[in-house]
């Protein structure tokens, strides 16, 4: 009825989801820091159009990243069979 995987195989898939996640986490922190730099360009020149187009930007910069950190946790979830 259940199926195992020999602990060395389940290791070795430990890992390798480590090493996803961690890239997925690096990828999310550098958006995060890219998004808010282009928020706090209307610091520089405060037009409307720089106002609007930096905070739709990084707005969805930001975004992307919040949503890549939560995939992020809820594998990580998953995989210690928490969720």
């Amino acid at each position: 009825m259940f199926h195992h995987i020999p602990r060395r195989q389940h290791l070795e898939e430990l890992k390798d989801n480590y090493k996803k996640l961690k890239k997925i986490i690096i990828v999310a922190g550098i958006l995060n820091i890219i998004g808010l730099i282009f928020i706090n360009v209307t610091i520089l020149k405060l037009t409307p159009l720089t106002l609007v187009s930096s905070i739709t930007v990084g707005g969805a910069l930001i975004l992307i990243s919040i949503l890549l950190y939560l995939y992020a946790v809820i594998s990580e979830l998953r995989t210690q069979k928490i969720l």
